[in-house]
């Protein structure tokens, strides 16, 4: 079974109907092999494009906003890979998008956008080099956007409203992985909404070389695949600065000296004192008090949920109330797997979306 859904296809595809098109009471077979009967298309809310620091913005839902209110909470819309911020409209009318880097509007290179079978030699640094960057991107944004919608002038042309937050990411899939880096990263960021996206990169990539039968792989089944052509020491130094996985894992090897590579998340023997003290300073620094909830698909075959397991089956227990040595920290997770689900988003996984905002009424 190949590793990739054929190229094109959209995980959102089947989360809504077309506009104007009435609700089947059938379930309607995806891509990925699950069915589901889509949400009728929502009503159109207002829209402007800004040009933001060389990037264009989409911004949903300004003229609808009313009179009375002036603090304004921000949903970072952030797309699948292969598709472009379009494609999540219907998720803002139901509140921004962008283009992720080398998508839509940004597109430099269509192979860089491919995997290993899709004839793309770079496909672990071109897609971590992505996400990672929009990520940044959307940092930047928040730097900027409220001089755009909201200048605030002076005297009778002041305006009252402003971006006071929460600022929450949603990505699906490529904008899955790069909602985990929006919050762990940018201290404005609250919470994520990670839709079919995976926090273990380099777990993730080394089991796609396998089912690639990448030679890096197959010379020593696996055991040189990281440092290789296929993912550089380079890759190897970004994923442990950036990705979840990478941050606590790379940390708790750092602690202890003695858990090999692959092994960081198992729980025997527990974590020392050595190992919880090098832990803390990290969780602190990137997990405390933020909200994030991890929709996965059972069935999922292009990210499957066993690649974030072994990571999200580890925070869980740190941060478990009684037992956990960071229970204490703040961390609402949230970890749901649908059976049956492939690389979608079926109107059921939609609808739990909004477990994960922050309780502030502005969500």
């Amino acid at each position: 079974m190949p590793p990739n859904p054929a190229p094109g296809i959209n995980p959102v595809a089947l989360t809504y109907t077309p506009p104007l098109q009435r609700r089947s009471t059938s379930p309607a077979p995806s891509p990925s092999g699950s069915t589901a009967a889509s949400i009728p298309h929502p009503e159109p809310i207002s829209s402007k494009v800004y040009h933001i620091a060389g990037l264009l913005v989409t911004v949903y839902g300004l003229e609808e906003l009313t009179p009375s209110c002036t603090d304004v909470a921000v949903l970072w819309l952030l797309h699948p890979r292969l598709q472009t911020q379009e494609c999540m409209a219907p998720f803002a009318a139901h509140i921004i998008a962008f283009d992720q880097r080398n998508h839509g509007s940004r597109e430099v290179s269509a192979i860089a956008n491919e995997a290993w079978r899709g004839g793309n030699e770079n496909h672990a640094q071109d897609m971590f080099g992505c996400f990672q960057g929009t990520a940044a991107d959307t940092s930047q944004l928040i730097d900027y956007l409220p001089g755009y919608v909201f200048p605030r002038g002076d005297g009778d042309h002041s305006d009252p409203r402003r971006i006071t937050g929460p600022h929450i990411a949603l990505g699906i899939s490529l904008g899955g992985h790069a909602a985990w880096q929006c919050v762990l990263h940018d201290p404005r960021v609250s919470a994520a909404i990670v839709t079919i996206g995976c926090p273990d990169y380099e777990r993730l990539m080394t089991d796609r070389a396998r089912l690639s039968k990448r030679k890096s792989w197959l010379d020593g089944n696996g055991a040189h695949f990281i440092g290789s052509a296929d993912f550089p020491a380079s890759l190897a130094d970004g994923v442990r600065r950036w990705d979840p996985a990478g941050l606590v894992f790379g940390a708790l090897r750092d602690g202890s000296g003695g858990r090999a590579k692959g092994h960081e998340h198992e729980t025997d023997p527990p974590l020392t004192e050595r190992e919880i003290a090098a832990l803390q300073p990290v969780l602190a620094r990137h997990f405390a008090n933020k909200r994030i909830l991890c929709l996965s698909g059972g069935a999922d075959r292009l990210v499957p949920y066993k690649h974030a397991e072994p990571f999200m089956t580890w925070l869980k227990a740190a941060t478990a109330p009684g037992t956990g040595f960071f229970e204490h920290g703040g961390l609402y997770l949230q970890d749901v797997v649908l059976p049956g689900v492939g690389h979608d988003v079926p109107p059921k996984m939609d609808r739990g979306t909004g477990s994960a905002c922050p309780p502030t009424g502005m969500c």
